[in-house]
């Protein structure tokens, strides 16, 4: 258990019983397959309907889930550093709950940017969709930005301590490849890679990093991959679905912030707002709320109106 003082503030996710999910689809074999933006934004909205209204439905969206709750710690974590504060450790737990330990840096901004992070980046993802062209670029970024978010602030502690084991093992294994194709022994540097890459595991599990990692670098591994190897139809498809599903569990996870804060049940970030301005925190989960609401309908009417604008252009060519 964490102890809390005065000179380490504590961001955190709470753990909601449902949230919501949105897939890409399984790829069509034809590849004149090319549905349009609206499309596929009605496709992705049905499916985070279905998944609310199917029994269970929340189980399918769990890994989702688990990837909300890590945007969510790094826009606490993002907002830390751009206003000149240092990041402890971001920790996602298994359920969906999450927590950021921070130092310095602007408080009220710090506090706000889980929640609101989370919808905006949502928001920007539909704003992205209105075009297949971006999709690549937008996942590319995504994948990246995801990386850097896991190896620089994952886990508690140094967590470049583990990238440096992830880099030695990998290095070790290549030269090892490289030594056997010349027909040269090679077994010293495989073993040498083996123990540095388990170091590194060993080093997250202990920390507490563990599972904040590998949804890292699961989730950077499927944009990246969708990237490089999806047919474009998927690219745009995964990048509206992400932001459908990151845009709805944003605002869930307000009104679930709602709910908990009316009822005075634990510490949240609503709770770290009251405490810096002296304004309830039930305040604070409203405004938030109205926010986010506003940030998400400006979203979906850009990329509606634009959309209409484009179907109406190619009925008069």
């Amino acid at each position: 258990m964490m102890t809390r003082t005065p000179s380490c503030r504590i961001a955190e996710r709470l753990s909601s019983p449902q949230r919501f999910a949105a897939s890409s689809g399984a790829p069509m074999a034809s590849s004149k397959f090319n549905p349009s933006a609206r499309t596929l934004l009605l496709f992705a909205v049905a499916l985070v309907v279905v998944t609310m209204l199917v029994p269970y439905g929340y189980i399918v969206a769990y890994p989702l889930r688990l990837f909300g709750t890590f945007v969510h710690e790094t826009g606490h974590a993002l907002a830390t550093v751009v206003t000149g504060g240092s990041v402890s450790g971001m920790h996602v737990n298994l359920d969906t709950s999450g927590l950021t330990l921070s130092r310095g840096g602007a408080s009220l901004l710090i506090s706000s940017a889980g929640y609101l992070g989370t919808v905006a980046l949502g928001a920007a993802l539909l704003v992205a969709g209105r075009r297949q062209v971006w999709a690549r670029k937008v996942l590319m970024v995504l994948g990246v930005g995801t990386l850097v978010a896991t190896a620089v602030f994952g886990g508690y502690g140094s967590s470049l301590l583990a990238v440096g084991g992830f880099i030695v093992g990998v290095g070790l294994w290549a030269l090892g490849r490289r030594r056997s194709r010349a027909d040269q022994p090679a077994g010293a540097l495989y073993a040498g890679g083996a123990v540095a890459t388990l170091a590194a595991l060993a080093y997250l599990g202990f920390s507490g990093a563990l599972l904040t990692w590998a949804i890292g670098l699961v989730a950077a591994a499927l944009l990246l991959g969708v990237a490089f190897y999806a047919a474009p139809w998927v690219q745009h498809m995964l990048v509206i679905a992400l932001g459908v599903q990151l845009s709805f569990d944003g605002l869930h996870s307000i009104r679930y912030l709602i709910d908990h804060t009316v009822a005075a049940r634990g510490h949240s970030d609503a709770v770290n707002m009251a405490q810096f301005t002296g304004i309830p925190a039930t305040v604070w989960a409203v405004l938030w709320a109205l926010v986010g609401l506003a940030i998400v309908v400006v979203a979906f009417a850009l990329f509606w109106r634009e959309n209409k604008r484009e179907s109406f252009e190619a009925s008069i060519q």
